[in-house]
């Protein structure tokens, strides 16, 4: 009996080793044989090499691979996450991956603040964003060991270059150019590394503290400069049109006065007129009156005209003492007129 149980515990022994030996590879073949088989989604691609040297470019689609020899080739990537901490203070986590598979889709890559000094000597914090698309796989894959690495320190260092020549007014007036000429100036660098920039952002610019103090400090002085303009514009614009008010009522006036003397003379003269013609009237009138007496109507009117005058003399004299000319014309005259 005991020598059966040994047979059976070495049978056993025996099985058990067998299905190590066997077995185990048989499952590493069904596994490797289960790799090779490789599918490709939709906007991404893949690189396989071949005992570590580049084979092909997978597309979207099923793939065969060499069991064994044939391998994807790793690509390594990182981005940045920004969120705010239970302080309320902004960070930035830093987040890595590596995978075989290359996402060919417009991707957005948020670079961190930037700390970047312009030529007048002011320190900004800036915060470029790019657009981007990876066109050529096999570049991503053998150009750069980290290509968003390489990425943010092209646009750090392009974009101090870009910046260091503009002062802080140019910079915070002059963002589409810079975002224009940031493209412009890494575009061609960044294609060959495989990557297609799109589009360029800055998306925020934060001068230091002091520096928002002291803008905020001329912005107030260049309010209270405007508000004094505008008020003495005003005011310079309510004189002008006081002035010119009294100059167009005095203007009225003056032609109201003028128009006034001129009735008043256009009055007088008829008045004149009218009194001439009525003398002229008494004179025919007087002249046919004293035709048959053979004596002149001139004298008998200015003896007429000398007696108005002496009573008006001697109503408001006084003491009345008048003188007559020893006139013999005028005594006819007078005579006549007693007669």
């Amino acid at each position: 009996m005991t020598t059966t149980h040994g047979q059976e515990q070495l049978g056993l022994a025996i099985g058990i080793s067998l299905a190590v030996v066997f077995g185990i590879p048989l499952i590493l073949c069904l596994l490797a044989l289960f790799r090779c088989f490789v599918v490709v989604e939709k906007g991404t691609a893949a690189l396989v090499e071949r005992f570590g040297k580049f084979r092909a470019k997978l597309d979207p689609g099923l793939h065969i691979l060499m069991p064994f020899a044939d391998q994807l080739r790793p690509v390594r990537w990182h981005w940045q996450e920004t969120f705010i901490d239970d302080h309320g203070r902004q960070q930035v986590q830093v987040k890595q991956i590596t995978g075989t598979r290359i996402d060919l889709r417009e991707s957005l890559m948020d670079l961190p603040l930037q700390s970047i000094i312009t030529r007048d000597n002011v320190e900004l914090n800036i915060h470029p964003m790019l657009l981007y698309r990876l066109v050529d796989p096999v570049r991503v894959a053998y150009e750069t060991f980290d290509l968003p690495e390489c990425v943010e320190k092209l646009v750090q260092t392009t974009l101090r270059s870009l910046i260091g020549d503009m002062g802080l007014d140019d910079t915070l007036a002059s963002r589409e150019e810079i975002n224009r000429t940031l493209q412009q100036k890494i575009s061609a660098t960044c294609l060959n590394w495989g990557l297609q920039i799109t589009r360029v952002d800055i998306l925020e610019i934060h001068p230091t503290p002091s520096i928002q103090q002291a803008m905020h400090k001329q912005l107030a002085a260049e309010r209270i400069r405007r508000a004094a303009i505008v008020t003495a514009e005003g005011q310079r614009i309510k004189d002008k049109t006081e002035a010119e008010g009294e100059m167009q009522s005095m203007i009225t006036l003056a032609k109201g006065e003028q128009q006034v003397a001129i009735l008043h003379a256009k009055g007088r003269g008829d008045s004149k007129v009218k009194v001439a013609e009525a003398e002229a009237e008494a004179v025919s009138i007087i002249n046919e009156a004293v035709a048959e007496f053979g004596f002149d109507p001139t004298q008998y009117l200015l003896a007429l005209r000398y007696l108005e005058n002496f009573e008006n003399i001697a109503m408001r004299a006084n003491s009345r003492k008048i003188l007559f000319p020893l006139e013999m014309e005028l005594v006819g005259a007078l005579n006549v007129v007693k007669e």
